[in-house]
């Protein structure tokens, strides 16, 4: 219980300082894609016996969340 914590303070604490120093260096710049393709590549695990449910979650789900955003689904490969 007290690993569990210190790893979840830890956390928090690692995160924090990033946010912190990220608003502090902010220099109000963005980086545009405009006119480029940024492509994802995802990686998922399932355990035992629970792929067709994620297979079916992403076919009638997923896709369909991805492209009310604007993303392009290229392909899905099952090994």
């Amino acid at each position: 219980m007290a690993k569990n914590i210190r790893i979840t303070t830890f956390t928090v604490a690692v995160f924090g300082v990033g946010f912190a120093l990220g608003h502090l260096f902010d220099t109000g710049a963005t980086v545009s894609a405009q006119g480029q393709q940024v492509f994802e590549l995802r990686t998922y695990a399932t355990n035992e016996g629970k792929l067709p449910n994620l297979l079916a979650r992403f076919q009638d789900h997923t896709m369909r969340i991805f492209e009310k955003h604007g993303m392009t689904n290229i392909g899905y490969f099952v090994p």
